[in-house]
């Protein structure tokens, strides 16, 4: 027992979920704790150093992803932009416009507000995807017409890593005359963002998938687009989110994107670490089933099925030598349902519940990866001694009895 815990090691394999928050940012935050706890809306010097910190970190996030600073809204994550946008755009243009074309691949913020709006008479209609999560832009070209106010595409999708041609699909929004709006969490610090480039009207953002605080989001909404108040109450945030502001979090933000592009830069790494973990795993298990795409996609990445292994208990036994991984969206955990993602990319339920992600960060190391593969080998050499030894008992000729 005592070699086991000695041999144990704690291997982070879920950044998709969420990240460790950096030492830079984790500074940042302590001293706006101690120094600037002022109320922002508060018109005495405290208060107005406090307001200095937001937009000054309101500054970073718009430069970050290549926005004015009067573009960008602070929210307490992505899911809360996600609903934000979502509602107020589409009471907008209700009744003219009621239809909202989006994917089945999106995340649950997005997917389960769009069945909701269903419920206030909004046609919410979903393009479908190819094998590889990508969408099929001759389907989605002939669904937008003049009832559709509104297309909705995440940029990287959370579970396996497709990067959406984001800017083609702006152009043919835009052709005909419906905005575009794209849930950029997974992205932001994996590849580079320009919302001018990419021609979308909204995005949504989250800190705390780039080495950020929780409880902190933005969105973005470009300056000729329409966009509603969503909390009511005061005038924060141009009136659009009523409500006394984070600072330190909002602060942590802020300094979170200031190191973006050194992020971003890890890819050449974590593809590398991908190619390895790949190639080798293929070795332990030869029917073993990339679902991510192995081009256009983040470098960080990997889904995979094991055939005739359950993900939950390949988890667990991770776990306990202290790796971890997860089935896919951290949202939608507790849900013993399979993937919406991987049953949208044609997988069975079976070979859904029989699929794990596994995300790379910026401390992962090849060492990581040696152990991780050393520890999936011994379980799946255990399951295959346990079919065996099964199968042998069932088998076995015994005494018939009379």
């Amino acid at each position: 027992m005592i070699k086991q815990i000695l041999n144990k090691r704690n291997v982070y394999f879920d950044h998709n979920a969420t990240t460790h928050i950096a030492p830079p940012v984790r500074s940042v935050m302590n001293r706006v704790l101690k120094s600037y706890w002022g109320n922002p809306s508060s018109g005495y010097s405290k208060g107005k150093m406090s307001a200095q910190i937001i937009e000054k970190a309101r500054e970073q996030v718009a430069a970050t992803i290549g926005a004015h600073s009067h573009e960008v809204y602070f929210s307490s994550c992505a899911t809360e932009s996600n609903n934000a946008l979502l509602k107020t755009i589409s009471s907008h243009f209700y009744p003219d416009k009621t239809k909202i074309i989006s994917t089945p691949i999106e995340h649950p913020s997005v997917i389960q507000t769009l069945e909701y709006l269903k419920t206030k008479n909004i046609d919410v209609q979903y393009c479908p995807v190819d094998s590889s999560g990508r969408v099929l832009l001759k389907e989605l070209e002939a669904m937008i017409d003049d009832r559709t106010s509104m297309v909705c595409c995440m940029l990287a999708n959370n579970e396996i890593g497709t990067i959406q041609d984001i800017k083609k699909i702006s152009e043919m929004a835009k052709a005909k005359g419906a905005l575009v709006f794209s849930d950029c969490v997974q992205a932001l610090g994996k590849i580079p963002i320009n919302v001018k480039e990419l021609g979308v009207d909204y995005a949504t953002f989250s800190a705390h998938k780039l080495y950020g605080p929780k409880g902190i989001g933005a969105w973005y909404a470009k300056i000729s687009c329409p966009l509603e108040p969503y909390i009511h109450g005061g005038h924060q945030e141009e009136g659009m989110r009523a409500g006394t502001e984070s600072i330190h979090n909002i602060a942590g933000f802020g300094e979170a994107c200031r190191h973006v592009n050194k992020l971003v830069s890890l890819s050449i790494k974590n593809e590398s670490l991908k190619k390895t973990f790949i190639n080798e795993l293929k070795t332990i298990k030869s029917d073993i089933i990339i679902n991510s795409p192995m081009d256009n996609c983040l470098t960080n990445t990997i889904n995979l099925t094991f055939p005739g292994i359950g993900s939950g208990d390949l988890m667990k036994s991770l776990d306990y030598k202290g790796i971890a991984v997860s089935s896919g969206s951290a949202c939608s955990a507790s849900s013993n349902k399979p993937s919406h993602v991987l049953k949208a990319i044609g997988l069975t339920d079976e070979a859904a519940q029989e699929s794990i992600r596994i995300s790379f960060g910026s401390k992962t190391k090849h060492q990581h990866i040696r152990y991780a593969l050393k520890v999936m080998k011994e379980y799946i050499e255990e399951i295959k001694s346990e079919k065996l030894n099964s199968s042998v008992k069932i088998n076995r000729p015994g005494l018939n009895y009379k």
